[in-house]
């Protein structure tokens, strides 16, 4: 039986300085695009992974686009899912052409509210002075998803743009991923579980195969839920609400 893991990347293999253990020693795994080491992996994350990779089959499958998921210094051999799953690499590395031509139109009913959305976004965040970047990613000319971050690293500072983009997560359109500092409004046609589906569809249907999901936030929980077991680092945002159900995300 093949193992097929899919992994998210963000704070679940690796993750910025400042949340990194103080007492461990860490090594760069993805960078800035002026070469600049951005985020980095403790021994464990490295072990973890290095296990994964001798007994199983890894799939990235990560919020970043093709240009951040390049930058991340790790190897990687058959598919990745990046975007939200907006994107699918085929094993070869080009663009899975028939997962593309399912979402693209469904993204292309998205680009006016996603425009419009960036441009609320940022008037609020100038009438607000929170020193807040808001951003539209795009990949292979679709637009994706609206992003916001603190410029200084604060996501408390993030809470009032997000209770600003509620109405529209609450329209059934879109959703909402807070994490950190890392708030995005994401179309609702989109989702990692949609694309973990159609990887293990048309990828791997030549045995059976033992799924293992890896993921840290609330928005990785549904593809977790597609995989027979999942596995959670134990300072993320799933496992402070599995132990502090009260806890605000």
């Amino acid at each position: 039986m093949r193992t097929v893991i899919f992994l998210d990347l963000d704070d679940s293999i690796f993750q910025t300085r400042p949340k990194c253990p103080p007492d461990e020693p860490v090594r760069p795994a993805a960078f800035a695009r002026d070469g600049s080491a951005l985020s980095f992996m403790t021994d464990r994350q490295r072990a973890l992974l290095e296990m994964m990779g001798r007994a199983a089959t890894v799939v990235p499958t990560t919020a970043r686009n093709l240009d951040a998921f390049r930058r991340v210094d790790l190897a990687f051999d058959h598919a990745a899912i990046l975007d939200y799953g907006a994107v699918v690499l085929a094993p070869g590395g080009e663009l899975d052409a028939v997962w593309d031509a399912e979402i693209r139109p469904r993204l292309h009913a998205f680009a006016d509210e996603l425009t419009a959305a960036h441009r609320d976004a940022a008037r609020f965040v100038v009438r607000s002075s929170v020193g807040v970047n808001v951003r539209l990613v795009s990949d292979f000319d679709m637009t994706l998803y609206l992003v916001a971050k603190h410029a200084g690293g604060d996501g408390s500072q993030l809470r009032p743009l997000r209770d600003a983009l509620l109405p529209l997560a609450g329209s059934g359109r879109f959703f909402l991923h807070y994490n950190d500092n890392n708030l995005a409004l994401v179309p609702n046609c989109l989702g990692k579980e949609k694309a973990v589906r159609h990887v293990l569809a048309h990828y791997f249907t030549a045995e059976p195969v033992l799924t293992l999901g890896v993921g840290d936030s609330l928005t990785d929980a549904p593809f977790l839920a597609e995989c027979d077991f999942a596995i959670l680092p134990r300072a993320s945002q799933l496992t402070r609400l599995r132990l502090q159900p009260d806890a605000a995300p």
